[in-house]
């Protein structure tokens, strides 16, 4: 990590918050968002210019479709002469509007790399038809007659968000994307941010660890004729059966293990999520995974469980990322890049959008060295977050309940990062 780098070495920029799609999983639509539709101005993008000398990746995407903005083609050329030669131009996009013409103009403005949306093979019920194969079947094909020749090596790639009906067709995206030219694949987990699909993620919030410690204590509970499941219920009792005791004495020997491995428990979510099971989702990352390998196919999985909380880090510190919003605002990471609503833990929070400054008054440089932002870098750098998802004592002093103090969280963090779902490993990005 290196929170007191002099530079980001990884920028995105939010050319336009408008898409031509509605997708049901997307924040923009999330209940409590405030993200306003608007293109970024040729003079605000050439202001950030200058800051581009030493970025090594530059994201031309946020919320919206990047392929709706007029002047993209002449953004990437700009771009591709502030930064080094190395340095690589790289967008995601759903890919309706990615004609040959089109694919043509952006190789030859410099562009290196395009990651197209695919969610599904098959059409799926009440998806609304986003992210599916036609589109990105066409994009694919006129990007790879576009980059023959090209003197620089162009990449083709899918983002692919899985929901538990779709994780069986993981294997044959692979197969199908390694026999068109796709040369990597970011797979994320969906999150459902107004709580509705939530039990369509194959994610489970709980560590491996506490999920294992869990279903060891249960099966103890059950070679005894009990059922730990119960156990909230048998703590309010006022009077209690000899067999609540023995559950009362497992739950508390299950608390004490806990404590002593430094693992946190969270009742109510170990109970739902390990009725869901994860060993369809395992076996098909599996064959995923040897399908990749054969056809030379960069594959990246996320995890499956939540990392014990003193595993969790930021993937943007550790990228040297910054955000820029279509208006010039300059936010730290993905997470605080937008104010929307989202649920943690069935519990509604308010995300708001964090800016450190506006590149219509300052260079990003001098952003980016603010004494404000190169400490929010080293505390969320450090990784000492709240266990947000795995606690089971919220609502607290988050998010949603600004403070006198500034606390994010019970640990008193200035960074509101015990929330985040990518430092989870729940979500990834380009």
């Amino acid at each position: 990590m290196h929170p007191t780098a002099e530079y980001p070495r990884k920028v995105y920029v939010e050319l336009t918050t408008r898409c031509n799609l509605r997708c049901r999983m997307c924040v923009k639509y999330a209940h409590g968002s405030c993200i306003e539709e608007g293109d970024m101005d040729m003079a605000l993008f050439r202001s950030l210019l200058p800051s581009l000398a030493r970025t090594r990746f530059l994201v031309l995407n946020g919320i919206g479709e990047p392929l709706l903005h007029p002047q993209l083609d002449e953004m990437i050329a700009l771009a591709r002469t502030a930064m080094p030669a190395n340095g690589i131009i790289g967008f995601q996009s759903n890919g309706l509007l990615l004609d040959r013409s089109r694919a043509d103009l952006l190789l030859a403005a410099g562009l290196d790399l395009v990651c197209l949306s695919l969610d599904s093979l098959e059409p799926v019920a009440g998806s609304g038809g986003e992210h599916h194969r036609s589109p990105v079947e066409r994009a694919i094909g006129h990007l790879a007659l576009a980059r023959q020749g090209n003197p620089r090596r162009v990449g083709i790639g899918l983002e692919v968000v899985l929901k538990r009906e779709t994780v069986a067709q993981l294997p044959a995206i692979v197969e199908w994307a390694g026999t068109r030219g796709v040369d990597s694949i970011i797979v994320s987990h969906l999150f459902s941010y107004d709580g509705a699909m939530a039990n369509e993620s194959l994610f489970n919030p709980n560590s491996a660890e506490a999920t294992t410690l869990f279903a060891k204590w249960a099966q103890t509970a059950k070679s005894q004729g009990l059922n730990l499941a119960a156990l909230p219920g048998v703590h309010l009792r006022f009077v209690k059966s000899e067999a609540d005791h023995r559950l009362l004495a497992i739950g508390a020997e299950m608390q004490r293990e806990a404590r002593e491995r430094d693992i946190s428990l969270h009742f109510a979510n170990l109970l739902r999520y390990r009725e869901l099971g994860t060993e369809e989702a395992e076996a098909c990352f599996k064959r995923a995974r040897s399908l990749a390998d054969t056809l030379g196919v960069s594959l990246s999985l996320p995890p499956l469980h939540a990392p014990a909380n003193s595993q969790r880090a930021c993937p943007f510190i550790e990228q040297q990322a910054v955000f820029i919003a279509q208006d010039g605002e300059v936010m730290p990471c993905h997470f605080l890049w937008h104010s929307y609503g989202c649920m943690v833990n069935q519990s509604p929070i308010q995300v708001r959008a964090h800016s450190f400054g506006n590149l219509r008054r300052q260079s990003l440089q001098s952003i980016w060295r603010d004494p404000r932002y190169a400490a929010f870098r080293a505390e969320a750098g450090g990784s000492e977050y709240a266990p947000c998802w795995s606690c089971s004592s919220g609502p607290c002093a988050d998010l949603v309940n600004p403070n006198l103090l500034g606390m994010s969280d019970c640990y008193g963090s200035l960074a509101p990062c015990g929330h985040c779902m990518w430092s989870l490993g729940w979500t990834q990005c380009l």
